[in-house]
């Protein structure tokens, strides 16, 4: 009986240890993961430096690291009252939106400086964000794909080491030239321009 006692009795205390060893563990699991995730929101956070995209072959000469520097937004119009509150005329040009500063200038065809907004330091981080360590993916049509001549304008460029890059500008109804943000980061980085094309006159510099 006592045998059996004294063995019954130490099963017990080696499952009381197996237990705090195992919420020592998840403890531990639980700690390690909030710091991992609050280290990584921290790096997420800190978008000070340049931003890069990696542009494959297809685009540039080879793939590679390129630091973005502007990002144009073509086709822009607003109310004059933007530069001129004596006229109702429309102003139209492309937007430049420089990387570093977040400043927003409306340029003409001969690069006069229409007007000048900024990005707030919110929305400078987000376009940041959605670009660093994006890539930039072509579109592959088979050569003996059968496809009809129509042209699709870019819906934004990146300038990037002396490069220009056409987003979403298409050479036929296959897509062929097509250009844009891999994955799902291309709608995303649709919505952020449209957003910014609609309400860039609304903006104000900090």
């Amino acid at each position: 009986m006592k045998i059996a006692s004294i063995h019954n009795k130490t099963r017990k205390q080696g499952e009381i240890v197996k237990r705090v060893l195992a919420l020592m563990t998840m403890f531990c699991l639980v700690l390690g993961f909030q710091n991992c995730s609050q280290s990584n929101l921290q790096n997420a956070g800190d978008l000070s430096g340049d931003v890069s995209v990696i542009i494959p072959s297809e685009v540039g000469a080879s793939e590679s690291q390129s630091t973005v520097t502007y990002v144009e937004i073509p086709e822009v119009s607003a109310e004059s009252s933007v530069s001129s509150k004596a006229s109702s005329e429309a102003l139209a040009g492309r937007l430049v939106i420089s990387m570093q500063s977040g400043s927003i200038q409306l340029m003409d065809d001969a690069n006069n400086v229409l007007s000048q907004r900024c990005l707030d330091s919110s929305r400078l981080k987000e376009l940041k964000t959605i670009l660093s360590g994006s890539s930039i993916c072509a579109t592959e049509v088979s050569a003996d794909q059968i496809c009809a001549m129509r042209m699709k304008s870019a819906y934004a460029s990146l300038y990037a080491d002396e490069r220009r890059v056409n987003l979403g500008e298409e050479m036929d109804s296959c897509g062929r030239g097509k250009k844009d943000l891999c994955g799902g980061l291309a709608d995303v980085f649709r919505s952020y321009v449209s957003y910014v094309r609609a309400h860039w006159a609304e903006m104000e510099c900090e």
